[in-house]
C-alpha cells in the first residue's frame, strides 16, 4: 500500500501511479453484497405473490365443474360392515380397516356439506405445511387436482413432514397406502433406532388393535387389493415394481446426506396407484428444506 493509500485509509480512495483516485471501497462493496439479498427476496416475493394469483385462477377453473370430490366420495360412503363391497370405480374403498374408523364420522355430515368441510380441512393442511407459500403450490395442477377430488395426499404429506418429528405419525403413511412405508428406511439408514421402535411398534400397534377387534375385514382388504386394477386417465402407469425400488434408493441417499426434502419425491414414486393428483405430496418438500435451513443456520 502507498503512502497515499495509507493517508486515505484502507476504506477511502486507493491512487494509482498517475495519482488518478480509483473508487474501490469497501463501504460500496458492502452495499453491494448486501443489496444482492434484499433483491433476491423481493424476487422471491414476487415470484410468489405471481403464483399465488395464479394458484387461486387454477383453482377457480378446476372447482368450477361437475364431479368434485370424486375420491372423497368413496371415504364418506363407505360402509363399516363391509367396506370392499365395492371393487373399482366410483365409491370404492381401497384403505386399511384402521382407515375405516377414522373416515367413519363423516357420515353424519350430509353430502355435498361432508365434501366442503373436507375441501377446508385440506386447505388448511396446505397451509400448515406450506404457509406463505400455501397459495402458490395452488400453481403446481396436481394440487388443485388434488383439492377437486379430495384424496388424502396432502394428508400423506403432513405425515411425513410430522414423522420426523415425532415418528408415530409414521403409522399413517404405513397404513394409508402402505408402500409410503419405506420411508422406515430413513431411520435404519440414520441408526436411529428409537425413532425406528417407535415408527414401526406404533404402526404394528394400530394394526394389531384393528385385528384383534375385527379380523374379517383384514382377509377381505388383502384380497381386495391383490385384485385391484385401476385404468384411467390420469393414472401414471409406471408399475409400482419399477418405482418402488427407485423410491428405496431416494430414502437411503436422503437419509445419508441429510437431506431430508428428497424425502418427498421418494413418498410419491412408492405411491401404489401413481395418480396425476398424487404428485400433490411433493409439497412436503417446502417444510422440509425449512425445517432443514433451520437446522443448519
Amino acid at each position: 500500500m502507498t503512502d497515499h493509500a495509507a493517508r486515505d485509509g484502507t476504506i477511502g480512495v486507493v491512487r494509482g501511479v498517475t495519482g488518478a483516485p480509483r473508487m474501490r471501497t469497501v463501504n460500496a462493496s458492502i452495499r453491494l453484497f448486501r443489496g444482492r439479498p434484499l433483491e433476491t427476496a423481493t424476487v422471491i416475493r414476487a415470484t410468489r405473490d405471481a403464483l399465488s394469483i395464479a394458484g387461486l385462477l387454477l383453482l377457480f377453473i378446476t372447482m368450477r365443474g361437475g364431479g368434485q370430490g370424486y375420491d372423497f366420495y368413496a371415504y364418506w360412503s363407505v360402509n363399516p360392515a363391509d367396506p370392499y363391497a365395492i371393487k373399482e370405480g366410483f365409491g370404492a374403498f381401497h384403505y386399511a380397516p384402521p382407515l375405516v374408523w377414522l373416515v367413519g364420522p363423516l357420515k353424519a355430515v350430509p353430502w355435498p356439506l361432508a365434501y366442503w368441510l373436507w375441501f377446508g380441512l385440506l386447505m388448511l393442511v396446505l397451509v400448515w405445511l406450506a404457509r406463505d407459500w400455501a397459495l402458490a403450490w395452488l400453481a403446481f395442477p396436481p394440487v388443485a387436482s388434488e383439492l377437486f377430488h379430495g384424496n388424502i395426499h396432502l394428508l400423506i404429506a403432513a405425515a411425513l413432514v410430522l414423522s420426523l418429528r415425532r415418528p408415530v405419525a409414521y403409522w399413517f403413511l404405513a397404513l394409508s397406502k402402505v408402500s409410503p412405508g419405506v420411508t422406515a428406511l430413513w431411520y435404519l439408514v440414520r441408526r436411529e433406532w428409537r425413532s425406528l421402535a417407535v415408527a414401526v411398534g406404533g404402526a404394528g400397534l394400530v394394526v394389531a388393535v384393528a385385528f384383534l377387534i375385527s379380523p374379517s375385514p383384514w382377509i377381505a382388504w388383502l384380497t381386495h387389493i391383490s385384485s385391484e386394477a385401476n385404468h384411467a386417465p390420469n393414472l401414471i402407469a409406471i408399475p409400482l415394481a419399477v418405482r418402488m425400488p427407485i423410491a428405496a434408493l431416494l430414502v437411503v441417499y436422503a437419509a445419508r446426506t441429510d437431506r431430508a426434502w428428497i424425502l418427498a419425491p421418494a413418498v410419491v414414486l412408492s405411491l401404489p396407484l401413481l395418480w396425476f393428483h398424487g404428485l400433490a405430496v411433493l409439497v412436503a418438500i417446502t417444510p422440509l428444506i425449512r425445517a432443514s435451513h433451520r437446522e443448519h443456520s
